[in-house]
């Protein structure tokens, strides 16, 4: 880890260290916490870290985490991305798709309409 993530961990508030502290303990992705730490200076609330992790680990678009950790700070709207992005941010000509249509500036709505537009039914 380095110095500047370590400062990043303290300086986030008990209830979400403790949180981070338990995901480092299952050793996630060494590059989840710098990415998420250069995204987002603290992060805002309990119950959004193992959020960010699962976008992290389980869609294979690195623009939908970063559009997540920048726009999304609701555990249950996060949850709610979270499962729509899954069941479309399949592969990767979806996630080319999803990147030459949404640019990180777009609103939270353009982007969920995006995706709502691609779901399955």
């Amino acid at each position: 880890m380095t110095a500047s993530t370590s400062t990043w961990l303290a300086a986030q508030l008990p209830a979400v260290r403790a949180e981070l502290d338990n995901l480092l303990s299952y050793g996630p992705d060494p590059e989840f916490l710098p990415q998420l730490a250069a995204l987002l200076p603290t992060v805002p609330c309990a119950g959004l870290v193992d959020l960010y992790h699962d976008i992290w680990y389980c869609v294979p678009s690195r623009l939908a985490f970063r559009l997540a950790v920048r726009l999304l700070h609701d555990p249950e709207k996060l949850a709610d991305f979270l499962l729509l992005a899954e069941r479309v941010l399949v592969d990767e000509p979806v996630c080319a798709a999803f990147a030459a249509q949404v640019r990180e500036d777009d609103e939270l709505h353009e982007v969920v309409g995006w995706l709502k537009r691609r779901a399955p039914r």
